[in-house]
């Protein structure tokens, strides 16, 4: 298939690498660093948008504030290209899908790997490997357009699991937002342990990994649905005070029970 991608960030730019091998990739990003760096590892590089079409895909793969204003620029002369999105939210997308040219064919995409480093220099092609990679329909969405995204990410090395916009969201304000959140709140209330935080061991390092997310992505992880991150954080709050109060008792049963929940879905992890 002909593919570009726009965006040649960490996920963008490992996409580029993983499917080059099979597929005719060309590249573009705004950022004129970013275009250079994946030239120099043999990306064909488009001078503008516009180079990306026609396609048989074009996937978008930008921060989250351009991902829909992208998609409204390529919707209008995709020539029956299917775009997909690799944002963490997908309300957006959906909500532009229902308002898009009728000939528009667009899949909401979400690989769910990552690191917390950012740029064409972190890409990795083989970052997506035996990861999920969630693909959800939208109003744009006809069986071939299913098919195209899924063979994309399988071909990109990811195991396909299709879901709806608002089951997606939902999960993610607890499987990314939440977490954020917590890493970030954890690293605060780490402050109180100078002048020994630096002495942390790996338990305080990999907790608090995720409050090292670049800024911009993390406000706009909060934000972009922020009724869902708060009902995340509140879910974790609330365990927080179940487990502080049965700690005030002296409830170990209750406290074995809570931890052993814990250990269970981190069992369900692999």
């Amino acid at each position: 298939m002909r593919i570009g991608v726009v965006g040649l960030g960490l996920i963008g730019g490992s996409l580029a690498l993983a499917l080059r091998e099979r597929h005719d990739v060309t590249g573009y990003d705004i950022d004129e660093a970013a275009r250079r760096a994946a030239a120099s590892d043999g990306i064909r590089i488009g001078s503008k948008l516009d180079d990306l079409v026609p396609a048989d895909a074009v996937i978008v793969a930008t921060p989250m504030p351009a991902i829909v204003p992208t998609l409204e620029r390529l919707a209008t002369r995709s020539n029956g290209a299917v775009l997909l999105d690799t944002g963490s939210l997908k309300r957006a997308v959906a909500e532009f899908a229902g308002r898009a040219p009728k000939d528009a064919r667009i899949v909401g995409g979400h690989p769910m790997a990552g690191t917390t480093s950012s740029g064409f220099s972190a890409a990795d092609r083989h970052l997506f490997q035996g990861r999920p990679f969630l693909l959800v329909p939208t109003e744009r969405s006809d069986d071939a357009a299913m098919a195209v995204a899924g063979t994309i990410a399988r071909d990109a090395g990811g195991t396909v699991t299709v879901c709806s916009a608002a089951v997606h969201d939902r999960a993610m304000a607890r499987l990314l937002a939440a977490p954020l959140a917590t890493a970030a709140a954890l690293a605060v209330a780490g402050a109180e342990a100078a002048p020994l935080v630096s002495a942390a061991g790996p338990g305080f390092r990999d907790s608090t990994r995720l409050a090292d997310t670049p800024l911009d992505l993390a406000v706009e992880l909060l934000f972009a649905s922020a009724k869902d991150s708060r009902a995340a954080i509140v879910s974790v709050i609330d365990g927080l005070e179940q487990l502080s109060d049965r700690l005030d008792r002296g409830d170990r049963e209750y406290v074995q029970s809570f931890l052993r929940t814990a250990r269970s879905v981190r069992d369900e992890l692999g």
